[in-house]
């Protein structure tokens, strides 16, 4: 199976009568497997998972969601870029396959090296 064979899914349940705060959960499937996306990273616990903004939620979902594809503890600096060009645009509910996350590191690689010609 390739690394970028995963798909991660973020679903809002149904809010409840009085307004914002329905339970927020972000999927992830990678082959067979399937489970909860959880942040193992000691530098953010301070919000829960959000996107479609910028602000705490987003940028842990941002780290979490690096930090699990790439199997590493991602630099900072690149899971803010990750955050403003994708956490941020993300839908209500969404689904961000591997091959889309390689895609955006693979385009910052390019613009990182200064390349435009790619």
């Amino acid at each position: 199976m390739a690394p970028w064979d995963v798909t991660y899914t973020g679903l809002r349940a149904q809010q409840p009568e009085y307004g914002h705060g329905g339970p927020i959960v972000v999927g992830v499937s990678r082959g067979a497997e399937r489970r909860n996306l959880e942040l193992d990273d000691d530098r953010l616990t301070d919000a829960e998972f959000e996107w479609g903004y910028e602000g705490a939620g987003p940028r842990r979902l941002a780290v979490a969601i690096l930090n699990d594809f790439l199997g590493r503890k991602v630099d900072l600096v690149l899971s803010s870029a990750f955050l403003r060009d994708v956490v941020a645009n993300l839908p209500s509910e969404f689904e961000l396959t591997g091959a889309e996350i390689a895609e955006w590191l693979s385009a910052r690689s390019v613009a990182a090296s200064g390349d435009a010609s790619s």
